[in-house]
């Protein structure tokens, strides 16, 4: 069966680096997004509020336009290529104002490369729902067992779009699947409770995860919230946080401690606080500057 293809031009910020968003983040690799290298392509199959599914890829047109090719069973509406438009623009942070950030950049030449290639942000999901499932599946896991848990989730719980290709687990569906089943057959070993009651809750308008994003609160009392979540502490908060436009915090994890030593404390022990009190200066910024300190080396050499 054929698909009806749509293309679909987006503007985006001049401070926005396309492909460096892409490569540079983790959860590109998270299903339903795939990225494809030769390309320079980000795709990922979205279900639409209509209950059509259609499959979106990305590619960068020009400088500051993005192109979206939308490809769907039946066509889309005008609205359907408009919620497309709208979930392609979240999940790029295209409405981010990061200009402050540079601002205050500016005044530590070290950190002159952020401005020079784009860097800034990175991927994340078109819902909060979908983020703090998947933020959950990295809970003392390796990228490999993420990736693992996430890409079953996708291919057992979503909906079929075409071939191998399937959209992320509605909550309903993921509620409707059991503790047992997401243990089982997702494999997602301590967490499979957790994933559940979270469906579960949003299903049955217990707890509202997509109000996070224009909540009202400080993110310290946020993060309050967020952390009632059966499952999710410390370093998950802090990540939700960042998935939000939040960076109050660092989200420490191992990984993180081990790298900053290397880069700033000469190979030794460091403390959290040590860390905290490094990023201090850079106020609301700071968990993203230190996001960014630690892939330093990562990024500069991919940029494009």
């Amino acid at each position: 069966m054929g698909f009806t293809e749509h293309s679909v031009l987006l503007e985006a910020p001049e401070d926005f680096n396309f492909w460096l968003t892409i490569r540079g983040s983790g959860w590109s690799v998270l299903k339903p997004f795939s990225f494809n290298e030769e390309r320079q392509a980000l795709s990922r199959v979205h279900r639409l509020s209509s209950g059509e599914t259609a499959r979106a890829t990305v590619k960068e047109k020009r400088k500051g336009e993005l192109e979206i090719l939308v490809e769907s069973h039946e066509g889309l509406e005008k609205s359907g290529l408009e919620e497309i438009e709208q979930a392609v623009a979240a999940c790029l942070r295209l409405d981010e104002d990061q200009s402050s950030l540079l601002d205050l950049l500016r005044g530590y030449p070290e950190f002159g490369w952020v401005e020079e290639i784009g860097a800034g942000r990175s991927v994340r999901s078109p819902t909060v729902f979908e983020d703090v499932v998947k933020t959950i599946c990295t809970t003392n896991a390796s990228c490999g067992l993420t990736k693992g848990i996430v890409s079953r989730l996708y291919s057992k719980l979503g909906e079929v779009f075409a071939g191998d290709a399937y959209t992320f687990p509605t909550p309903e569906r993921m509620a409707s699947a059991k503790a047992e089943f997401i243990k089982k057959e997702i494999k997602a070993g301590y967490r499979s409770p957790y994933i559940a009651e979270l469906a579960r809750k949003v299903v049955d308008g217990e707890l509202d995860v997509e109000a996070w994003n224009n909540s009202s609160l400080v993110s310290s009392s946020l993060k309050r919230e967020i952390l009632k979540v059966k499952g999710v502490g410390e370093y998950a908060a802090d990540n939700i946080l960042k998935l939000l436009g939040r960076y109050d915090f660092l989200a420490l994890d191992s990984w993180m401690r081990r790298r900053f030593s290397e880069t700033h404390g000469g190979g030794g022990e460091v403390s959290d606080e040590e860390i905290r009190e490094f990023y201090a200066p850079f106020g609301r910024w700071k968990g993203l500057v230190f996001s960014l300190d630690m892939a330093k080396d990562y990024l500069v050499p991919r940029s494009r």
